[in-house]
């Protein structure tokens, strides 16, 4: 073994845990940049194994109806490689005692006979059996609907075709790459299992019981790569006379573009925050590794005077640098093994993916250990320069004193003028000290944010806007006057009508699907606010809009909106032009609100719905008739759907519960790291000056006052380190924030006073807690041999 080896594994003893410090803060890096790409590519690699093995389809064409016999022609269209014909129908389904009364159902046909498997959209059984041959009144259950309502095969529900119930045994349990996220549309991206189920039925019997034999409603197509728009547009000519709806592509498909928007909204996090690890361990290795070239300066010179080059030094103090990397890649890569773990199963309990792939990715491990290296070299390499380019005579004559500055000729009490002059003394020290509790401050702001923004978001939705305490939908669409009836019943505060209408908004040659919603003036139940907060109302003529929906059609205030309901055919169409009001914020989803009378009058009318068609109700109820009114609308026909308040947030607690503890988990990271560089900075800081504290010892200072001296001097440099983070951890978190926004959650970058005090309280507690060891090795020292050393 050299003799720098053996100096370097002798500076590694003496300073351990600085040393073990590094090396974590990198493992921590190094963990999250793994565990979240490992992760990131498991589920990116699970919706592709799902959607190759089940075929899923490129183009949906929605129609009025049509002969099933459209589908051979359809299939000779050129770039068509498969083509499945079904039916798809909504209707009101009921339950048995013990689950809720009704729910929202959407009945999807399966071939029948001896091909029911299909080619297009197949299913994945999950448990019970495939449908009988011949075909009986059975469905198969989408695997998130049954988990809700606790289905298991043989179960019974009752599906209401034209007001009547009829019986369906449940055969088995399916995932379906269509409802991945169990949405009903485009317009409603919210997944509700709750109250919304998709049942896969024999086609032959669905086809008796709504009176639509040898029919067809919907086609799924596969395509050539690269061809499913062009094929969609050639399916739809050739479905003209059959009202065809716009074809829809893979791309546009509700579950499958709220999955990809999941990804795209990942993807950020997964960069900034591994980036902002790294970048913290690089600072830890420069700030340890800076005061150990200025605490060695001696043996620097001894080794240049005794023949050693200058890049031998140069070597030297790197290779500090790449022990640490080291350390920490190893750590690291099995940290992130057991993070990637942790967040590929919290996303299996949240979706019922068909197919979950659990890939280590060895390459994926490989860029993380590079990266730890990459971090402590780069850091050691500003000191690790310096000490190879100190002359020898130079760094054996030690670093001479400073001159002394104004400060020293004003007359202050000794317990403030000693710290206040050890902090302006040494600029360079102080300065790493405070740029790493700059950047422990920075991690906890932003980390912070995350929770608070999507806890702010959560609360304007449930308690701002939406302040009713039941729902009510009807199907088919009624008369306003119903809502007087509900109004007059008892318990019932105050009730207001709701009407939602699909509607495709464009502008600018910018487009999105989303619902129109019909407000009452002087609302009571549905607020609406502006990004300020200001409260605001759809004026007549007008239509408002969501923030997020008002960045991606790029609309300004007083900008012409066109809007077209979103199933026009030849046979029913409506559609209007509207001047943008006023954006409102709207984290889930992305409505365009506008009077309820309105609504009625330019589509509901035009729908064939009648003049003052209501899809539904808001109640304001007292508490104590909650339970009651619920199952008394349960019990009125048309009737499909009842959700009260609390059942609201709890779907919406259920869905947020993978981010909310991914985000903790990302809290606890930059927590631990924070204290560890907190910890550094102050441990190196007490270890480059043991001789001066040792030297006070002698001349009568005990370990109190000593400890209030040091604790005072860290205090001053940790308080202006922690104020000057505040506002890069803000700015960065609000740049993180807009940049992960997805298609069914959007937030507003907000910290909350507790993070803040949480940012500027931890780290100078943390620097309390961090002194202590060093403070007590001070108080172990054999003070002659400390004072007769120039160096340790």
């Amino acid at each position: 073994m050299s003799h720098l080896h053996l100096k370097l594994l002798r500076d590694v003893r003496a300073a351990l845990w600085q040393f073990l410090a590094i090396s974590l803060v990198a493992s921590l890096g190094v963990a999250m940049f793994h565990g979240m790409l490992v992760a990131y590519l498991n589920q990116k690699a699970s919706y592709q194994v799902s959607y190759q093995r089940l075929g899923f389809a490129d183009v949906w064409v929605a129609m009025e109806g049509a002969p099933r016999s459209v589908v051979r022609a359809i299939a000779r269209l050129p770039g068509v490689r498969a083509v499945e014909g079904r039916l798809v129908a909504e209707v009101e389904v009921e339950q048995e005692r013990g689950r809720r009364p009704r729910v929202m159902g959407r009945l999807v046909t399966l071939p029948s006979g001896p091909d029911a498997v299909g080619t297009v959209n197949r299913l994945r059984l999950l448990e019970g059996r495939p449908l009988a041959n011949p075909p009986r009144r059975e469905v198969l259950l989408e695997a998130s609907f049954a988990r809700a309502h606790s289905y298991r095969p043989g179960d019974r529900l009752y599906p209401k075709f034209n007001g009547e119930r009829v019986s369906f045994v449940v055969a088995g349990i399916v995932a379906s790459p269509e409802y991945i996220y169990p949405v009903q549309s485009k317009q409603f991206l919210v997944p509700t299992p709750e109250t919304f189920g998709v049942l896969f039925a024999p086609q032959r019997e669905v086809e008796a019981l709504l009176g639509k034999a040898g029919s067809i409603n919907e086609v799924v197509l596969l395509t050539e790569e690269g061809r499913a728009l062009a094929v969609g547009q050639a399916v739809a000519r050739r479905l003209r006379s059959y009202g065809p709806q716009a074809p829809m592509t893979q791309a546009e498909q509700p579950s499958n573009q709220l999955l990809q928007s999941d990804l795209e909204g990942y993807k950020p996090i997964l960069v900034v925050m591994p980036t902002l690890f790294l970048g913290v361990a690089g600072l830890a290795v420069a700030l340890v590794l800076a005061r150990w070239v200025q605490a060695q300066r001696g043996q620097i010179g001894f080794l240049r005077a005794s023949g050693f080059s200058a890049r031998a030094i140069l070597c030297h103090y790197l290779e500090v640098g790449l022990v640490a990397g080291v350390g920490g890649g190893i750590l690291g890569v099995a940290l992130g093994y057991w993070l990637g773990g942790f967040i590929s199963g919290m996303y299996e309990r949240l979706l019922h993916m068909p197919y979950f792939v659990r890939e280590s990715y060895p390459e994926v491990a490989a860029i993380a250990f590079g990266l730890s290296l990459a971090a402590c070299l780069l850091g050691a390499a500003g000191p690790a320069r310096q000490a190879a380019r100190i002359p020898p005579a130079e760094a054996m004559r030690g670093q001479m004193p400073t001159r002394p500055s104004r400060l020293a000729q004003v007359r202050l009490p000794l317990a403030l003028a000693l710290p206040l002059r050890n902090v302006l003394r040494r600029p360079l020290r102080t300065l790493g000290t405070a740029a790493g509790v700059l950047s422990a401050v920075m991690l906890l702001v932003v980390s912070g944010s995350l929770i608070d923004s999507m806890d702010e978001g959560m609360e304007l939705y449930l308690r701002e806007i939406q302040r009713y305490d039941l729902s009510v939908g009807f199907l088919p669409p009624r008369s306003q006057t119903v809502l007087y009836h509900l109004a007059r019943w008892p318990g019932v505060l105050h009730a207001e009508p709701s009407l939602e209408i699909p509607v495709r908004v464009g502008h600018d040659g910018f487009e999105k699907e989303t619902v129109a919603v019909g407000v009452v003036p002087g609302s009571r139940l549905r607020h609406l606010v502006g990004p300020g907060g200001r409260p605001l109302v759809p004026l007549p003529g007008t239509i408002l809009f969501s923030d997020t929906l008002a960045k991606r059609l790029r609309v300004e205030v007083g900008d012409v909106l066109r809007l077209a309901y979103i199933q026009n055919t030849r046979y029913r169409n409506a559609d209007a032009d509207l001047p943008a009001g006023h954006p409102v914020r709207q984290p889930i989803g992305f409505p365009v609100y506008m009077r309820l009378d309105e609504l009625q009058h330019r589509f509901a009318a035009r729908l064939g719905m009648p003049p003052d068609a209501i899809a539904g109700a808001l109640l304001e109820v007292d508490p104590r008739y909650l339970v009651g009114i619920r199952d008394r609308l349960h019990r009125l026909d048309g009737v499909a759907l009842v959700q009260t308040k609390g059942e609201l947030e709890r779907q919406i607690g259920e869905l947020t519960a993978f981010s909310r503890t991914f985000l903790w988990v990302m809290f606890l990271f930059a927590s631990a790291m924070a204290f560890v560089v907190v910890y550094t900075a102050t441990d190196t800081a007490l270890w480059e000056r043991t001789r001066e504290l040792a030297t006070l010892r002698t001349l009568g200072f005990g370990m109190r006052r000593i400890g209030w001296l040091v604790s005072l001097e860290n205090l001053l440099v940790a308080g202006v380190g922690a104020l000057a983070g505040l506002y890069p951890g803000q700015w960065l978190a609000r740049l993180l924030i807009q940049a992960s926004q997805t298609e069914g959650f959007s937030m507003q970058a907000v910290v909350a006073p507790r993070s803040y005090l949480l940012a500027l309280a931890g780290p100078l507690l943390m620097v309390f807690l961090a002194q202590w060891p060093g403070l007590r090795r001070i108080s172990r020292l054999d003070l002659a041999a400390a004072i007769r050393l120039r160096e340790e």
